[in-house]
């Protein structure tokens, strides 16, 4: 039996989430990192349980997004990973979906980083067609490494928007840091964009 469940990381022991932190090492095969766990913290987690213990989790973490002039409040997502046993079997689908409901309820958008991009599409996200920029010390700093990674997900706030408000091809987004620290993939999302 599988068991589904949530809460927030201030709401969490410690212990469970040190084992939520080796499961997403175990899951990324070593490639998940400090600034990864990081990013992963803050907001909700949701997560699946079996008899072995975690099958797959993903966070909910909120920044704000600056597009075309309208402020909004969104749910970004990180740290979605299934084990490796259990993955094909629908486990990251009720992940996603569970977390599609909480970005509905809470947030104008919702807005999330991929290479799985056609998976999420099955799921209602849609892909970001603008470049991507990270807030540096020097302003804004190209990433184009990010390009084609950004996924949306509408929410009923959001559907009033225009595409190009939301999605246009000139479109860049700015994630900074906090005031004092180095650059980092946390903080204000900003959406730059003008009308086609």
């Amino acid at each position: 039996m599988v068991a589904l469940d949530s809460a927030s990381t201030d709401a969490l022991p410690p212990g469970f989430l040190r084992d939520v932190r080796a499961f997403l090492d175990d899951a990324f095969a070593g490639a998940f990192t400090d600034d990864d766990w990081a990013h992963a913290r803050g907001g909700m987690h949701v997560w699946l349980v079996g008899s072995r213990g975690l099958i797959s989790h993903g966070s909910l973490v909120e920044r704000t997004l600056i597009c075309s002039n309208h402020t909004m409040r969104v749910g970004y997502v990180e740290a979605v990973a299934t084990a490796e046993a259990d993955r094909r079997k629908g486990y990251g689908t009720i992940i996603i979906k569970r977390l599609g409901e909480l970005i509905r309820a809470r947030y104008q958008l919702g807005v999330l980083s991929t290479g799985a991009h056609s998976f999420y599409e099955s799921l209602g996200w849609e892909r970001w067609s603008g470049p991507t920029f990270v807030n540096g010390p020097r302003g804004h700093e190209r990433t184009p490494e990010d390009d084609d990674g950004i996924m949306i997900l509408r929410t009923p706030r959001s559907l009033s928007l225009t595409l190009w408000e939301i999605s246009c091809a000139t479109g860049a987004w700015v994630p900074s840091g906090r005031p004092g620290t180095a650059p980092q993939r946390l903080g204000t999302c900003i959406l730059w964009g003008s009308q086609p």
